[in-house]
Order: structure tokens, then sequence, then C-alpha cells
């Protein structure tokens, strides 16, 4: 018996940072797939192993009492693959994995597509791998449990407090809602626990989309922790930004609804420059030279441009109605060195099937 998972990577069209406070943000899972594959061990212990990331395989064990357990705790293959220590362990201490009787097993992994080869090996694109990651092992882990495939996947609310429980509980959620999901998601926190509000959305059929690799990546978690940071000694400042990201934020998406399209790409302006405050009130280069290189660019192409997600590098998005404009401002992009991507609304979540991955 073999259990396969996939699940999308996504981008994040409208709402960062805002969304971290509860305003509303739009995002959507792109045809880029994290797959896990959870097979028979071929001995005693559970093994992972994750061919053109960690060049080494490493065994672990796994109970109710201890939780995850390396082998080689101090292995370089621990170290790389310390996702899936936390996911397993996490599944386990909640108690929506029951290890003990579970025949232990060979679980591979594969986030090939959220990278690009470059002249130094790769480059991580910033498309969501983590979440995908963790949406996928969840699944598979929890139907190689039950040796049959799942009928439903996790509840987006247990599965948003699993990964807090490992993340700090920091992070919205949004790159899990888009993996579990799918397609186009409206995408908020709401109430005190900050529980997750997701439903479906659309994108206006005339709205062309213009996704540019900035030739950096960026560290969403690290970009986190100096805005909290930053609120504990400008807090004021900083809410006022986040006010401000949140209020264009609202505006765009009840554009979308109303099938405005070009009262979105008005809010697509405006959510730029309310990110480069964020960045100036923050000193965080939310909106780097690249993304003010890539938006010259697109500007004089008749395209609007903002970063997606954290900013900083990673990918940004360009924004029309002209599928000429949008094909010119591609162009200047990899011209002037950047890299367009070939991204495209994937309108499937989480798989779970049988069978080996061919």
């Amino acid at each position: 018996m073999h259990i396969t998972a996939s699940a999308p990577g996504k981008l994040v069209l409208l709402g960062e940072y805002a969304v971290l406070f509860g305003h509303p943000s739009l995002v959507m899972a792109v045809n880029r797939r994290a797959r896990v594959e959870v097979g028979p061990s071929d001995g005693a212990s559970w093994r992972v192993s994750a061919p053109g990331f960690c060049g080494d395989d490493a065994d672990f064990d796994l109970d109710s009492i201890r939780g995850f357990a390396w082998r080689a705790p101090d292995s370089h293959a621990a170290r790389q693959l310390v996702l899936v220590e936390r996911v397993l362990h996490s599944l386990v201490k909640a108690k929506l994995l029951d290890p003990d009787g579970l025949p232990p097993a060979t679980i591979t992994l594969n986030t090939d597509e959220f990278f690009l080869p470059v002249d130094a090996g790769r480059a991580k694109l910033g498309l969501g791998s983590s979440a995908a990651l963790t949406v996928t092992i969840t699944e598979a882990v929890r139907s190689w449990d039950r040796r049959e495939q799942q009928n439903a996947p996790l509840d987006l609310g247990a599965l948003l407090e699993l990964h807090r429980s490992f993340q700090g509980g920091r992070g919205s959620g949004i790159d899990l809602a888009a993996s579990l999901r799918g397609g186009v998601t409206e995408y908020r926190l709401v109430g005190e626990r900050k529980r997750p509000d997701a439903h479906g959305g659309e994108l206006p059929a005339e709205l062309e989309m213009v996704h540019v690799w900035t030739g950096r990546s960026a560290s969403t978690a690290d970009f986190l922790a100096r805005l909290a940071q930053g609120m504990r000694s400008n807090g004021a400042a900083i809410e006022a930004a986040l006010g401000e990201l949140g209020r264009v934020a609202t505006a765009g998406i009840n554009h979308l609804r109303l099938g405005d399209t070009g009262g979105f790409l008005d809010d697509v302006d405006d959510y730029l420059v309310a990110m480069q405050e964020l960045g100036h009130t923050t000193g965080i280069p939310v909106v780097s030279e690249e993304h003010l290189r890539l938006q010259e660019l697109a500007n004089a192409s008749g395209v609007r441009y903002k970063p997606s997600g954290a900013g900083g590098g990673d990918v940004g998005l360009g924004f029309t109605v002209d599928p000429k404009a949008a094909a010119v401002f591609a162009s200047r992009a990899k011209k002037a060195g950047f890299t367009p991507l070939d991204l495209h609304i994937d309108p499937q979540g989480v798989r779970v099937g049988c069978g080996r991955v061919e």
C-alpha cells in the first residue's frame, strides 16, 4: 500500500500583512504542487527522504509518549528536515495521529516545483512550499494511519491550530487555506482567537496577470519577526500603516465582487503605496529595489504592479486588462534580468490517493 498526496502553492493577491490583523485578503492557489508519498518502511523505524532537497535519508521513531524522535538528532538531515519533525510531532500531541501499532513508513517529499534552477544551484521562489508540504504531510500520514484514503482533509481551523503550535502562535494561515482549498480564496481572521474565515472568490475573466520572480529569495519569517519587534517600539505608526493596507484590501476585494476591474487596478496602485509606507515605518525593505524596478517596467507597459506576499524579493505581480500590455511587460522584465513565471490558478486543493507516484 502506498499513499500519495499533493497540494498547491500560493500567491497572495491582496492583503499582505493586513491579514494578520483581521483585515480581508485574497489568495490564489498556483500550479506548483508539493508531493508526498508514504509507503512501507524496509526497517523497524520510520524514514524520511527528500531527494533534491536533502542528500541523506533520516530515520526516526514515532510513538504516543515521546511523539517524534530522530535516530540521529544531530545529523545534517535532521536539521534540514525539521518541518517534518514539527508536523508529525504536533499531529501526535494533538491526537490527530495515533502512531501506536502503526506500521513504520518511508515518507518521500518532493518540492522541486517551488524552486528555480540558477547558476549556484536552485533558488526558492516564495510560493508557499512549507505550507503546501505541511498540508500534504498531514493528509498523507493521516491516510496511512487508517490504511485507506481519507474522505475529507483536516478542517482549516484544526490545521491552523496545528501550524501555530510549532510556529510560536504566529502566521495567518492564508497559505494553508490556498493549499487546502485550491482556486481563489477570500480569507481573514476573526474573533479574539483569530479563527480562519475562508470562502471562494473569483477573478474577472478579463484580468490578466504577469508573475515575475525578482531574482532574490526573501524570508517571510524574518520580516514578520521584525514587524512584531517594530510594533513594540513604534506601534501607533505601524498600526496606522496596517490600517491603510486593510482599507485598500477591503476596497479591492469589494471591487472584484462587483466586477469593477478598473477599481481593482487602482487599488493595486494604492496597495503598493501602502506597502511602501509600511516599509518606511518599520524599516523593513518590503518594496525592494527589484520591486521598484519591476514597477517602473510595468507602468511603462500599461500594467499595474505590486509585490506578492511579504515583499523584499520573491514574486511580483502585474495586473492589466490588456493582453498586449501583459506581454510587453513580461518581455521587458525578462530583458532586464528578471524571470517571468508560467503560473496560473490551480483549481484543486489537496489531493490524496492510493498508489505510487509515477
